[in-house]
């Protein structure tokens, strides 16, 4: 892996993984166009660090206010922390349950595209349905609220169902406003992309940092600079660009506008479908069809 590989990759996933476009999928297929191959889970995972510093810095006051929460010091603190932790269970058992699924989907790009596809019908239907009504406020969110939400999340994260889009989605459809719902999309994201980053970027970061040989199924792709530079290079790229998709999305979210995200992931859902049943070489005779 040269370095631009590294900066590149950090980029795609910075800015896809708040923006609903799934960025597992939008990062796999930048892997397979740069390197003709998926990177591991793992390393894609490690990348997801930089975007937990990039939610930790945007939402510092919200943090704080669950920290406090937690310690008793807050009544509201407290209430966001019980229904973050009721979302992660669902999360957490689901996401465990398809992890060896997911594992096996990175090298076929038509699963993304198929879950891209289905990205796009929620994010037009939740934006439809925010049109008619106003929602509730995260302060009057419910426990099962906070369940559909950690259970689509357990299901979709790494099939390039977009994790952002897919969650505010069923916040929506659960009956939450968009703004709320995108609010606790957002939120959820610390401890699933810390949680995710631990199990996973940690089975790559530690034998780089302890200079041991990666076993097979870790291995990155050889070139310019050392895995581990590649790796802290890319999770510097992702904290600095997601920062900026956190801000980007929160402000877009606050009335009904994810018709353009929807209609960029049915066409990139299109796209990946094609190239990952055709293959690039298919995909290009395909689309040159009826041109001399």
């Amino acid at each position: 892996m040269h370095l631009w590989h590294a900066i590149l990759l950090g980029l795609v996933q910075g800015l896809t993984e708040f923006l609903p476009v799934s960025s597992t999928a939008h990062l796999t297929l930048t892997e397979n166009l740069l390197m003709g191959q998926s990177m591991p889970l793992a390393f894609d995972m490690l990348l997801h660090a930089g975007t937990l510093v990039a939610l930790l810095i945007y939402f510092r006051r919200e943090v704080g206010e669950v920290c406090r929460g937690i310690i008793g010091r807050s009544v509201e603190g407290r209430r966001l922390a019980w229904l973050l932790l009721v979302a992660m269970i669902p999360t957490g058992i689901l996401g465990l349950l398809t992890r060896g699924t997911k594992e096996v989907a990175k090298d076929h790009l038509w699963v993304f595209g198929l879950c891209l596809i289905l990205t796009a019908w929620m994010l037009f239907t939740a934006n439809e349905k925010a049109k008619k009504r106003e929602g509730r406020d995260l302060e009057k969110a419910t426990w099962k609220d906070a369940a559909w939400v950690g259970a689509i999340q357990g299901i979709g994260g790494g099939f390039g169902l977009s994790r952002s889009g897919s969650t505010i989605s069923v916040g929506v459809f659960s009956g939450l406003g968009l703004p709320s719902s995108t609010r606790f999309s957002f939120l959820l994201g610390i401890p699933t992309i810390f949680a995710a980053s631990l199990v996973e970027g940690g089975k790559l970061l530690k034998p780089l940092i302890l200079h041991k040989p990666l076993p097979p199924e870790l291995l990155i792709p050889s070139g310019g600079v050392s895995p581990l530079v590649a790796c802290l290079v890319g999770v510097l790229v992702s904290a600095i660009s997601g920062y900026f998709a956190i801000g980007i999305l929160d402000r877009f979210t606050r009335k009904p506008r994810l018709n353009g995200f929807a209609f960029y992931c049915l066409c990139m859902g299109i796209f990946m479908l094609m190239y990952g049943t055709l293959g690039i070489d298919g995909f290009w005779g395909l689309s040159s069809m009826g041109h001399p």
